[in-house]
């Protein structure tokens, strides 16, 4: 750490102009509980923070005048003892948040089309007045999740990219996820060895948005894919937002191994996958007609 001696002189070389403070003993006593003798070896030093601090008076964050941004040398005292640190300021704390919920919203990847979509901007109806509420509880109790479903353009996603979007602007973790684009990604990334990166992210993010479930073409592997992400945030209680065109009965049947006729074979994927959904879920249909269609959405 440097030396709280070389400060005022490294202020003045970088061309910043201090004022003078007062050096009287018993002044500096009056305003830090430390005994005589150490006030008399850590004056200078004592003098030296007390003018940077000095610095930062009216300062509004926009040009900060501290050697290192946003940091504010101050006097510390430990069992009678003088000591120095450096804290970040209100202005950098407030930088940094915003940076850091800047990088929450890059990492969500929540689609463009709905970037910074708030509940003012969803239309709310009376056939979709009870998604809107459970998307209200969703955020203030995160141990509970939700299954949104309801033909297509009735505003599923919007409402989901919503949700994603108050997480992240809280300053919270979020993922948000298209299940045939999910699936692309983990297919694709058999090559490079990353696969279990994309899975272990999808699978223990703490907020997770899977959007269009139903909409991938289903295979056995697929089908191995989606239990393995839902089971595992079923088992550790993980918050989850699924939106589906299909009914939950509805998904049971995509999901099943058919053969060529059409015949179901085997449907024990999609109950396996579904009785996981139903266990989490508030499940909670949306009806209307499609709003892209009429421009509204």
């Amino acid at each position: 750490m440097e030396q709280a001696g070389t400060i005022a002189a490294r202020l003045l070389k970088n061309g910043i102009k201090i004022s003078p403070m007062p050096t009287a003993t018993t002044s500096i006593r009056g305003r830090y509980d430390l005994p005589m003798e150490q006030i008399r070896r850590h004056r200078d030093e004592i003098v030296d923070i007390e003018r940077a601090q000095d610095l930062c008076r009216g300062c509004t964050g926009e040009k900060c005048r501290q050697l290192s941004r946003g940091m504010i040398p101050v006097v510390e005292v430990h069992d009678g003892r003088f000591s120095y640190a450096l804290k970040v300021c209100r202005h950098e704390r407030s930088r940094r948040e915003k940076l850091r919920i800047a990088k929450l919203f890059s990492s969500a990847r929540i689609p463009r089309a709905y970037e910074g979509d708030t509940f003012a901007d969803y239309t709310v109806t009376d056939g979709n007045r009870k998604a809107v509420e459970a998307a209200y509880w969703m955020l203030a109790d995160e141990r509970r999740s939700l299954f949104l479903y309801g033909t297509r353009g009735t505003g599923k996603t919007k409402l989901a990219a919503i949700i994603a979007n108050e997480r992240a602007r809280a300053g919270k973790p979020v993922l948000f996820a298209s299940v045939p684009d999910l699936m692309a990604d983990i297919r694709s990334s058999f090559g490079d060895g990353t696969i279990s990166e994309a899975v272990q992210a999808v699978k223990n993010t703490p907020f997770l948005v899977l959007d269009d479930l139903g909409a991938e073409k289903m295979t056995e592997w697929v089908g191995e894919q989606l239990f393995c992400i839902v089971n595992h945030r079923y088992n550790e209680r993980l918050a989850t937002v699924i939106t589906s065109n299909y009914s939950p009965t509805r998904i049971i049947a995509h999901m099943a191994t058919v053969d060529r006729g059409g015949n179901v074979i085997d449907d024990m994927q999609g109950q396996r996958i579904m009785s996981r959904i139903y266990g989490m879920c508030e499940r909670v249909e949306i009806k209307g007609a499609d709003w892209r269609m009429r421009g509204a959405c």
